[in-house]
């Protein structure tokens, strides 16, 4: 019995260190809102890391993701012709969803193309035969996606937080690297 239970407390032991190394390990290597030095999107490289920690420089998204607390997801964002994509599920000033999209202009394909024109075009787009997705914005540079998703909006209310918040994140968003 003894042997047992030091083989079980042993693996509880390995399973907490390991998980503990990993956490640290991202969490290190992305800056937060409260770890961040700059508020300048200048002092970000101009890439979809760079984007999303600016855009965590400012509390807006927590872009760690770690075995315990998960904040992203990671996107089949070839559905939509980009590069990169993630949805980050925990926003830490307010309870929203934000995709964010990465595409390299230099080298679109046909989906790409469709889905960044009618984005241009209308806010809005769809694909295969998949219901359409609205609310969706481009960066002032055209590389960059966002697809802001809160229920509590309401259009009408351009007083409320939810509603200056999303303004707040869009302008952000949209000035990154222009």
């Amino acid at each position: 019995m003894k042997k047992i239970f030091a083989a079980l407390a042993a693996a509880i032991m390995i399973s907490v260190l390991t998980t503990g190394c990993f956490g640290m390990g991202q969490k290190t290597a992305v800056a937060t809102g409260d770890e961040a030095l700059s508020q300048e999107a200048a002092d970000y490289g101009d890439s979809f890391e760079g984007l999303s920690n600016y855009l965590a420089s400012f509390g807006y998204i927590n872009p760690v993701s770690d075995n315990e607390n998960v904040t992203f997801v990671s996107m089949d964002y070839e559905l939509v012709g980009a590069d990169k994509g993630r949805k980050y599920t925990e926003q830490t000033k307010k309870k929203a969803t934000i995709e964010i999209y990465e595409f390299n202009l230099k080298s679109t394909n046909a989906t790409a193309d469709e889905v960044l024109k009618s984005v241009k075009d209308g806010g809005k787009f769809a694909i295969y035969d998949l219901p359409e997705v609205n609310h969706v914005y481009l960066s002032n540079n055209g590389k960059y996606m966002m697809i802001y998703t809160d229920k509590s909006i309401n259009e009408d209310n351009t007083e409320s937080d939810e509603y200056k918040l999303r303004d707040e994140i869009l302008t952000k968003f949209r000035e990154f690297h222009e």
